[in-house]
C-alpha cells in the first residue's frame, strides 16, 4: 500500500477533502450545512477515494461534534445534526488505518507542530460554530466521557438573556444577526460598512470573554487560534482586545496568542497527522 495520506474535515457549511500524493496534493471541496447527512459524507469520501491514483494509506476524519474515541461514532453534533451516529463507512470497511475525531482536536495536533513545544497548549477553533481542544501537562485534557472543550457552549449573561459563546462569537450566528449570507457581509465589509464592522467587532469581543476564561482556568503557554471566522475585518483584534481588559495582566503577559499560518487548512492537516500517527503505531 503506498505512502497516500488524505485527511478530512467535514465543517458547518463544507466538507474539505485534502490528499498528499507523489504528484502534489488533491483536494475537492463540497457545501454542507443543516440537513448535510452521513450518507452524504460517505458518498462524498467514496468518489474522492476513486479519483486518486492509488489506495490511501490513512485517512483521518475531523467533525464538529462529540465523537467515540473507541469506535469512531459521531455522538452528537448541534452543527450537523444528521451526523449524530454517524460511523464513517471506510471505517466500517477498514482497509486502511481510519480515525475519527472532534475538529478542534485535529486542529490541535497540527497547532503543536506549527508552534513548537509548548507544556500547556490551548487550540480555539471559530468556524460556523467554537470548539477548543486542551494540552495539558504534555497530554490531551479529555474529561470523563473524552469530550472536554465545548467552548461554544459556555454560558454568558447578556443584558436580561443568557447565551452561549457560539450564539454570541460563532460565524453562524454572526450572519443570523445581520440577516444575511456570507457574500452579503463581505460586500459592505469591503464597503466599509459601519454597521457590519461593529457587528463583526462585537462577535469578536465575545470571543475574547472565552479566552480570557480559558487564560483564568488554564494558564496556558499557548493559545492558538484558527478558523474561517476569523478572517472577518476586525474579529481578531477585537478579541484580543476584549481578552487583554478582561484577563489578570500577570496571566495575560504569561501568554502568548497565536493566529494559525495554516488558516482554514488547519483541522484537515490535523486529520491526516492523526491518521498517519494512527498507521505508524499499529
Amino acid at each position: 500500500m503506498g505512502e497516500l495520506q488524505v485527511g478530512i474535515d467535514i465543517g458547518g457549511t463544507k466538507m474539505l477533502l485534502l490528499a498528499k500524493t507523489a504528484d502534489g496534493d488533491k483536494s475537492y471541496k463540497i457545501d454542507t450545512g443543516a440537513n448535510f447527512s452521513g450518507v452524504d459524507a460517505d458518498r462524498a469520501i467514496s468518489d474522492f477515494l476513486q479519483e486518486l491514483p492509488s489506495p490511501p494509506s490513512s485517512i483521518g476524519i475531523a467533525v464538529p461534534g462529540l465523537v467515540n474515541h473507541e469506535t469512531g461514532e459521531v455522538v452528537y453534533s448541534d452543527v450537523l445534526p444528521k451526523l449524530d451516529g454517524w460511523l464513517p463507512a471506510v471505517k466500517k470497511e477498514s482497509y486502511c488505518p481510519v480515525r475519527v475525531l472532534n475538529d478542534a482536536d485535529a486542529a490541535l495536533i497540527e497547532a503543536k507542530h506549527e508552534v513548537g513545544s509548548a507544556r500547556n497548549l490551548v487550540l480555539i477553533v471559530v468556524g460556523t460554530a467554537i470548539g477548543a481542544s486542551f494540552w495539558v501537562d504534555n497530554q490531551f485534557l479529555r474529561g470523563s466521557q473524552g469530550w472536554a472543550g465545548e467552548l461554544g457552549s459556555i454560558p454568558l449573561k447578556t443584558g436580561d438573556a443568557i447565551a452561549t459563546l457560539d450564539q454570541l462569537a460563532g460565524g453562524s450566528s454572526l450572519l443570523k444577526r445581520v440577516g444575511m449570507d456570507a457574500q452579503q457581509l463581505a460586500s459592505l465589509v469591503k464597503q466599509g460598512d459601519a454597521k457590519a464592522l461593529a457587528a463583526i467587532a462585537d462577535a469578536g469581543r465575545s470571543l475574547g470573554l472565552g479566552i480570557a476564561t480559558i487564560i483564568h482556568l488554564f494558564n496556558p503557554e499557548v493559545i492558538v487560534l484558527a478558523g474561517g471566522t476569523l478572517a472577518w475585518q476586525g474579529y481578531v483584534e477585537a478579541a484580543l482586545s476584549s481578552a487583554q481588559e478582561n484577563t489578570i495582566p500577570a496571566l495575560w503577559s504569561g501568554c502568548k496568542v497565536h493566529v494559525s499560518t495554516h488558516g482554514g487548512l488547519l483541522v484537515v492537516l490535523g486529520a491526516m497527522r492523526a491518521a498517519a500517527e494512527l498507521a505508524e503505531n499499529l
